[in-house]
């Protein structure tokens, strides 16, 4: 179970679910599960919300919502289903709060939409703090629980799961993407080198050239950046957790004081031969031949992967603000498409037959919770 989260104002996100519920396709409908409102109204619905606000005026993220997604495997029923839901709130703290849980039809798996106000009938405030860690930790829980298909927590993932677009464009060209043609060149480096200096050496021989986040001063590295032949740029983060600077010092032989001047060379010598390149736009954005591609849907749409214990991978889009167990968001907007909200689906059979078949072609490609929006505000300093 997939978990995407969001804190923002209530009007929209009530609206998203409702306004799903008069919908004449049956495919893109919801069907409201449950609620603990005095009415199914939206009118009497907002009263009574605005109602909690006056307990809590100042507090601007007033509003719980989160979509629950489950693997394509899944057989749960409408009651299964709403009882996860309530119990997902209970154990994030929502225990006296006013919610509705809804189930949307728009996508090939189970998913729910459970959207509650995050100041309880006494005034109190449910805490955001470590949102996404407590929500991954209950999710495993609630797997057990119901003994549903186990996920892999984002930690665990090595690799980032394609995008949908990326798996639309493999079935459709039976090609990979820039992104993805990356991850197989840095993992077959990854499966030989052993340490950073056979690491820098097989990876330019492979077509890739890194750029390390090193301090001057110190010699420190704490990130590292990759770029293909071709231009196109990645941070360790966008490919997977393999990829990041602290699982690599981990799992190379690395010695900050031995490695620090070829380190430095190694960003001298891609600085350099894509000069050009960097100097057109932000680093943190990835990039094609010069050209700043930012929010890609082709390539660089943020996405993090969970791998099922079947060895299956399913994955998240992070658009919209709604992110899982990661960053974020307080855009007020939501989509009208349930697809820029929730997780893609399952890679089918046929995709990750033409991922493998495509990956063996490039075996020889070288303390107390406390909301900080409820503390006093300290006053500012006269000058």
């Amino acid at each position: 179970m997939i978990a995407k989260q969001k804190i923002h104002g209530f009007v929209a996100a009530f609206d998203y679910n409702h306004q799903k519920m008069e919908l004449k396709n049956p495919k893109d409908r919801a069907e409201l599960l449950d609620h603990n409102f005095f009415k199914y109204d939206r009118e009497s619905i907002l009263k009574e919300i605005g109602f909690l606000k006056q307990l809590r005026p100042n507090l601007t993220r007033d509003t719980y919502h989160v979509s629950l997604n489950f693997a394509p495997t899944d057989q749960l029923s409408k009651n299964q289903l709403t009882q996860i839901g309530k119990d997902y709130l209970n154990s994030m703290g929502f225990d006296d709060n006013a919610y509705a849980i809804w189930q949307h039809f728009d996508a090939e798996h189970l998913h729910i939409h459970v959207l509650a106000s995050r100041i309880k009938y006494d005034g109190s405030v449910v805490s955001d703090s470590n949102n996404y860690q407590r929500s991954e930790k209950i999710c495993r829980e609630l797997e057990q629980k119901y003994r549903i298909e186990t996920v892999k927590s984002s930690k665990e993932a090595l690799d980032r799961a394609p995008s949908k677009d990326e798996l639309e464009m493999i079935q459709r060209t039976g090609k990979l993407s820039d992104r993805m043609l990356m991850q197989e060149r840095v993992k077959d480096v990854l499966s030989k080198a052993h340490t950073i200096s056979d690491f820098i050496i097989q990876c330019k021989l492979n077509g890739i050239h890194l750029i390390f986040n090193q301090s001057e001063s110190t010699g420190r590295v704490s990130g590292i950046t990759y770029i293909s032949n071709d231009g196109f740029i990645a941070k360790g983060q966008k490919l997977g957790n393999q990829y990041k600077w602290a699982n690599l010092q981990n799992n190379l032989n690395y010695e900050q004081s031995r490695d620090r001047q070829t380190i430095g060379e190694t960003n001298r010598d891609t600085r350099e031969r894509f000069k050009e390149l960097l100097d057109q736009g932000n680093r943190g954005t990835e990039s094609r031949n010069g050209q700043i591609n930012r929010n890609s849907k082709q390539y660089h749409e943020q996405s993090a992967g969970f791998t099922s214990n079947n060895g299956n991978s399913f994955q998240n889009r992070a658009e919209n603000g709604f992110n899982i167990h990661s960053e974020q968001s307080n855009n007020d907007k939501e989509t009208e498409q349930e697809l820029e909200e929730t997780v893609s689906d399952q890679l089918s059979a046929s995709t990750s037959a033409v991922i493998s078949s495509i990956s063996g072609l490039l075996g020889s490609i070288s303390g107390n919770e406390v909301d900080e929006e409820a503390l006093p505000r300290k006053p500012k300093r006269k000058r």
